[in-house]
């Protein structure tokens, strides 16, 4: 079964992501996806799955558009966006309604700022988790560790040890080396697990 395509576009010149999505997650494979420039210099089409390293394209099949003379060229291989294509579909496949502009003043956050020891449990993973796969979605600024700490007033190294510690417990995937951010882990997945696919 697959959810309805979405169409997504960061700016007018940005190529259109159409995705599918997979709801049955009975394969690697989690979605489908179509992306093509507004020039219609070519199109790109292929499979998303989510393996080891998180989510990654698994095939790719580009061909020329229907005005361009000739075969495709390692100049129309670059500018897939595959990265964009990622974090289209890493949005899709997250909770069913908007990020949260901003977090729920808790009283575990209330104790955590006022300078309280914490230790490293699941509720603090979760909030960390969960924090740190808002900040580093779709459309968000770089600098998710730096905003983590300003939340938990906190050195960054020691919001960086929580954040792999999380990945390490389950509530974070694993990292893919140069990609900031995460997909949810198992744990956070089940956490939401109405919003989540």
């Amino acid at each position: 079964m697959t959810k309805e395509d979405v169409v997504t576009s960061s700016g007018s010149s940005d190529p259109i992501i159409r995705t599918s999505l997979n709801v049955d997650s009975g394969g690697d494979v989690v979605a489908t996806f179509e992306c093509e420039p507004a020039s219609r210099e070519w199109l790109a089409k292929g499979d998303v799955s989510r393996n080891q390293q998180g989510l990654v394209i698994s095939r790719l099949e580009v061909t020329p558009g229907p005005n361009t003379a000739g075969g495709v060229t390692g100049g129309m291989l670059q500018k897939v966006p595959v990265g964009h294509v990622l974090r289209h579909v890493r949005a899709e496949l997250g909770p069913g309604s908007e990020p949260p502009a901003t977090f729920e003043d808790t009283p575990f956050m209330r104790r955590v700022r006022e300078g309280d020891r914490v230790s490293i449990d699941d509720e603090l993973l979760r909030e960390v988790a969960h924090r740190y796969w808002v900040y580093t979605g779709p459309g968000q600024p770089a600098g998710a560790i730096k905003r983590l700490a300003a939340d938990f007033q906190r050195p960054e190294e020691t919001v960086r040890t929580w954040v792999a510690r999380a990945r390490r417990e389950g509530w974070l995937g694993p990292s893919v080396k140069g990609r900031a951010g995460a997909e949810p882990g198992d744990k956070l997945r089940q956490e939401f697990e109405i919003g989540f696919r």
